[in-house]
């Protein structure tokens, strides 16, 4: 019952160690809180720099003994955008699923942005609840929803952020992330109408542990980066 903590990220983000280590936060103790196996693993983002703008990650990476794909998209884009973002974030997530799909020994993936940190018993407590999809409480985003009632903890059953959420073989081996142009949506609300319309499987959220985003408001991209680091460094 192997638990993987993945993450996916971009060489811009390496312009900020909140942006790229929050979710390294407490790791030694993340993976002593899970004896049957926790291994951490991200999916990176190349640009013609290839792998030196993340020295410092697989530095931290390999201390914990993690591993790591590389994946390229060169869609022409010439800058880092909210909105151009989403296809490139669904291809690192999905490779996160894969690697978990690809290992019958992985029973759960703790999906984190990079940018987000959770308290070092998240695993303990996700598993807790027995329940195939589940989160804790980002403050961040407050999503809500009704309570469920049946925990001696305060839950609802509410759309989770990809910033934080822990999902069962059974959900990550059947639906995948994506991004919808016609709705509107993004990865985030994507996965959770899947989850629920194709299989059935609401979203818990657990309110008394927390996820905790870096920085905690957020904007747009350009109030977080320097406009230079928004800049594609293609492939000529």
């Amino acid at each position: 019952m192997t638990v993987i903590v993945g993450t996916t990220l971009a060489s811009f983000a390496m312009t900020r160690e909140d942006a790229w280590a929050s979710w390294l936060n407490d790791a030694e103790q993340i993976i002593a809180s899970h004896p049957d196996g926790v291994r951490y693993f991200a999916a990176l983002q190349l640009d013609a720099r290839g792998l030196e703008p993340f020295a410092p990650l697989l530095d931290r990476l390999a201390g914990l003994g993690g591993e790591h794909w590389t994946y390229t998209l060169d869609d022409g884009r010439t800058e880092v955008s909210m909105t151009n973002r989403w296809r490139h974030i669904v291809v690192g997530q999905n490779l996160v699923m894969d690697f978990c799909q690809a290992d019958l020994a992985v029973s759960h993936c703790l999906f984190l942005a990079a940018d987000t940190a959770v308290p070092p018993d998240i695993i303990p407590r996700m598993l807790e609840m027995d329940h195939p999809l589940v989160a804790p409480f980002l403050t961040t985003y407050e999503l809500r929803g009704p309570r469920v009632d049946h925990y001696p903890f305060h839950v609802e059953d509410a759309m989770a952020s990809a910033a934080a959420i822990f999902i069962a073989r059974d959900v990550f081996r059947r639906i995948r992330w994506r991004w919808d142009l016609e709705s509107g949506m993004s990865d985030d609300p994507c996965f959770h109408l899947d989850a629920h319309k194709l299989l059935g499987v609401p979203t818990y959220v657990r309110h008394d542990v927390q996820a905790v985003h870096f920085p905690v408001s957020i904007g747009e991209y350009a109030t977080r980066y320097r406009p230079s680091d928004l800049v594609v460094h293609r492939c000529r």
